[in-house]
Formats: C-alpha cells, sequence, structure tokens
C-alpha cells in the first residue's frame, strides 16, 4: 500500500530531484540561493516521503470504534501537513526573490 501511494507520487518526486539537480549545476553561479533552494527542494521531497507514509499507516493505528477521535486525529496530522508543506514552500520562495550578486562566471 506504501509503495503504491509513492508511486502515485512519482511525477512530483522525479520534478523535486530535477530541481534538486538543477539547483546543484547553479551552485558556483549563485551559491546563496542554490543553498536555500536545495535545503527547501530536499525538504519537500523528505515531506512528500514521510506522509505518504504518515496517511498510510496512522489510520491502522488510531481506534477508528470512535469517529470523533478518528476525525480529531486526522485534522491534527492535516493540520501539521499543511504547515509543513507551507514551511517548505516558503524556503524555496525565499530562494527564489533573494538577492543575487552579479554572476562572475562566464
Amino acid at each position: 500500500m506504501f509503495f503504491r501511494n509513492l508511486l502515485q507520487q512519482l511525477p512530483s518526486l522525479l520534478t523535486l530531484v530535477g530541481c534538486i539537480i538543477f539547483a546543484i549545476t547553479r551552485w558556483k553561479r549563485h551559491p546563496k540561493v542554490s543553498l536555500f533552494a536545495v535545503v527547501s527542494l530536499l525538504f519537500l521531497l523528505i515531506h512528500a516521503i514521510f506522509f505518504t507514509a504518515v496517511y498510510v499507516w496512522i489510520p491502522d493505528w488510531v481506534d477508528t470504534s470512535s469517529t470523533s477521535s478518528f476525525q480529531t486525529v486526522m485534522m491534527i496530522i492535516r493540520l501539521i501537513y499543511n504547515t509543513t508543506l507551507a514551511l517548505g514552500f516558503g524556503l524555496l520562495l525565499a530562494a527564489i526573490f533573494m538577492r543575487r550578486s552579479p554572476s562572475t562566471v562566464a
């Protein structure tokens, strides 16, 4: 079940890996921007894999006989998911709009 859900996210995961590789290739030109971009993209990659596991396994661990407790747990998980996703995108936006020094590499 976990791997099937992970395969559903494969296009997004491959895009994140491609963007990480692209940011690393631009490291010499803009090291500070590339650092922020790589950190935020790695964070988003780990976030996607981690929360895939959370959404697969946590419902099995929670007592589903009580609908209200299950809904409360899922609400807390979604809150944490969205907060950490916003943090990752915030770091990525910081990298995008960061002031760049003039390029000295020809």
